[in-house]
């Protein structure tokens, strides 16, 4: 056995030692621990204690962020049970699949606020500063009732933080990452004042390339860039007013271990947004609160992809310059009815436009033969403009009812219509053949092309919700529930036809909704060193968008509604406070994924069977002015399996991902009068484990990772 095979199992012995000192207490994973009733989020869009959220919701806390030296948002949520991360091939990419739906149906929200893709097969990143964000509620399962499309898997809504409590304020920290050996850095400046509250930041990051076990991996760097401000005023007690504003910038390159010749270079994708709100607080007994929030927003992508085939004899270069502009407004009314019954109503509005433009480059030269040779050259340009509109009322009720009883019921009406006006394209090349070195004459081609279709049409789309919660032992919450959720395809998905792999994908205008129904039953309880969040679901969802072959001789496929999936599983996260500052924690998540992509079905896909997180934390308060923290544990994850049927010639294709698991430490101290000193330090991956999460790369290899803050 080698010497890091041994360090490896010590390592595992003793966490597996340390966690069956709490038999009965198997643990929570600390990045989304449920600490206690007094956590607090606004999943149901309203204020509430995480005990009495009637549905599957996690939490990382402000505590957390600030702590973390995750380099993106996307690392601050790798370890919440439910969630998996996905790179698309970049350290600076991150997207989330929630209880294995794909990216595309996770649903990215900024303050309650929706961050649009309309041209991408890879869904929504979360293009987003994690030094301005107060917490991030992650919603597990659908949760269309509430927050309307793209909800099928669930909700990520990120809150970012707002003003303080004193007239001036501010935070400062820097970081080190030795995965990528960047630094970043990042400055607020806030406080509260006569009513007034403020709040202005700024950050910076710059990352290189990944180191590997396999050495640095070619296409990894990224840098970002953000900033935010925010201003409110309490006219009275009664009434609130306020705006923000906040800007993102990201340059990001991304590759695949598989093919060193291909890359991706987005330079930028950037994202900026400005929002109004207005708040009423106890206006009536009857009245708890009235809200009106409205934003522009925009974001903005330049990517250039570079495909090398044939030892370079064929290149290809596509670029697309994509613009999303939406606009944005809600009214949210909240009614006292009775002693025993609150509702949430509610009108949303939101216009989306894309803007793209994209041209390819191509150029192959290659023998044919000993005696001939082909060149060409070749450019096909395209251009898209789109709107999405969409109109939703909705209603949600809780209801007490006796003997320690909460149901709660609501329903949404979407409306939503889909147009592009325009969808054109041109084709040029120019194409010689050579014999012997001699052209044999020039075949040019000059004319329009087939890129997609115009065109409008109109989806509309009730769902339903309901659930049921028992509150009879203190601290405790037992729950069942039932929920819907759709998502109406994209304007891609509708107008645009795309290329991959040498076959082409047609679009489809009368492409209907997809939609899911999901039923779980789960537990909380935090009560005397002992915090439980357990959760049981099975889910079924129709009419996903498949694309299939509408000309197998010329590889033209089409989309087409007739995916389905049938998913079961298990979420849980316990921990148990043991005497001297010790918490034995664990968190898993365990999920089988049936997909029927309508002419072939499979159970592998690509999801692991089991993820999670379990470790030991430690906290010791010498003083006042001193606290000292830490945490020993690790990551993993099964192996899994990813099929997918050619039919042309109906043979199954697997990509196979081993399994993995990681061990890591961290240590931090918390110091001064206020402990407003924090520094944390992290050794992750410590026996250097070469896996990968999305089979694009390889994850970091082992690296230390520092960051330092300050609050002021």
């Amino acid at each position: 056995m080698k010497p890091h095979d041994v360090c490896r199992s010590i390592f595992l012995t003793a966490l597996a030692a340390l966690l069956g000192l709490s038999a009965p207490a198997l643990a929570d994973e600390p990045d989304t621990a449920l600490t206690s009733e007094e956590v607090v989020v606004s999943a149901t869009r309203v204020d509430k204690e995480l005990l009495d959220v009637p549905m599957s919701v996690s939490v990382v806390t402000k505590d957390e962020i600030e702590k973390s030296p995750a380099r993106t948002v996307g690392e601050l949520l790798q370890d919440v049970p439910g969630v998996r991360l996905h790179k698309s091939g970049g350290q600076g990419i991150n997207r989330i699949s929630i209880r294995g739906e794909d990216t595309t149906r996770t649903l990215v929200l900024i303050d309650g606020q929706k961050i649009s893709e309309q041209k991408s097969m890879d869904g929504t990143p979360l293009l987003i500063d994690p030094s301005i964000i107060e917490r991030i509620e992650v919603i597990k399962g659908p949760a269309s009732v509430l927050y309307g499309s793209e909800a099928m898997g669930g909700v990520v809504n990120i809150i970012t933080q707002k003003g303080g409590t004193r007239p001036i304020q501010g935070q400062a920290g820097i970081g080190f990452n030795g995965a990528t050996g960047g630094f970043d850095e990042n400055l607020s400046l806030y406080g509260a004042m006569d009513g007034w509250k403020y709040r202005v930041s700024g950050s910076n990051t710059y990352q290189f390339g990944v180191r590997t076990p396999d050495g640095i991996a070619d296409h990894s760097k990224f840098e970002q860039r953000g900033g935010s401000a925010f201003l409110s005023y309490d006219f009275n007690e009664h009434l609130t007013a306020g705006a923000g504003y906040d800007m993102f910038y990201s340059e990001i390159m991304a590759g695949s271990v598989d093919m060193p010749e291909f890359y991706v270079d987005i330079n930028p994708w950037e994202r900026e947004k400005a929002s109004v709100f207005l708040e009423a607080k106890h206006l009536a007994s009857w009245l708890p609160r009235l809200r009106f929030d409205a934003f522009w927003q925009q974001t903005h992508k330049d990517m250039h992809n570079h495909v090398e085939q044939m030892n370079g004899a064929v290149i290809v270069d596509p670029h697309a310059d994509n613009w999303a502009r939406q606009l944005g407004l809600s009214l949210q009314a909240d009614w006292a009815i009775g002693e025993n019954n609150y509702l949430i109503t509610g009108y949303e509005f939101l216009s989306d436009a894309l803007d793209s433009t994209g041209r390819t480059d191509s150029h192959i030269d290659m023998a044919v033969s000993p005696r001939m040779t082909l060149r060409s050259q070749g450019m096909d340009t395209n251009e898209f403009q789109g709107l999405m509109t969409t109109h939703a009322l909705f209603a949600q009720m809780e209801t007490k009812l006796p003997w320690d009883f909460t149901l709660t019921y609501g329903t949404r009406q979407t409306w939503v219509n889909s147009a592009m006006s325009k969808a054109r394209g041109w084709e040029y090349s120019r194409t010689t053949p050579y014999m012997m070195g001699r052209p044999l004459g020039t075949v040019i081609t000059d004319q329009p092309a087939e890129v997609g279709a115009t065109g409008s049409e109109w989806d509309s789309r009730p769902v339903f919700n309901a659930s049921l919660m028992w509150q009879g032992i203190e601290n405790l919450t037992l729950r069942a529930g039932w929920a819907q959720g759709f998502r109406v395809a994209s304007l891609a998905d509708r107008y645009v036809t795309s290329s991959m792999g040498g076959g082409t994908i047609l679009p489809n205008p009368s492409l209907e909704p997809e939609y899911s129904n999901n039923w779980e039953i789960g537990a909380r309880y935090s009560d005397h060193g002992l915090n439980l969040d357990a959760v049981f679901f099975y889910g079924i969802a129709d009419n996903y968008i498949t694309s299939v072959y509408i000309d197998a001789a010329n590889d033209v496929t089409q989309n087409v509604n007739v995916g389905k999936a049938y998913t079961h599983g298990a979420e849980f996260a316990v921990s148990y406070d043991l005497p001297y500052g010790f918490t034995p924690y664990v968190s898993a998540t365990y999920l089988r994924r049936l997909f029927d992509y309508g002419y072939f079905k499979t159970w592998n896909s690509g999801t692991p069977t089991w993820t999670g997180r379990f470790g030991l934390r430690a906290r010791h308060e010498f003083n006042k002015e001193l606290e000292v923290t830490g945490d020993v544990y690790g990551r993993f994850a099964s192996a899994s399996k990813s099929e997918s049927m050619d039919t042309k010639t109906d043979k199954v294709e697997a990509t196979r991902y081993h399994a993995w698991t990681t061990a890591n430490a961290a240590v931090g101290v918390n110091f001064g009068e206020e402990k407003q000193y924090s520094v944390t330090a992290e050794v992750l991956n410590i026996f250097n484990e070469k896996y990968m999460i999305d089979g694009a790369i390889y994850e970091p290899g082992v690296h230390a990772n520092l960051k330092f803050t300050v609050e002021f």
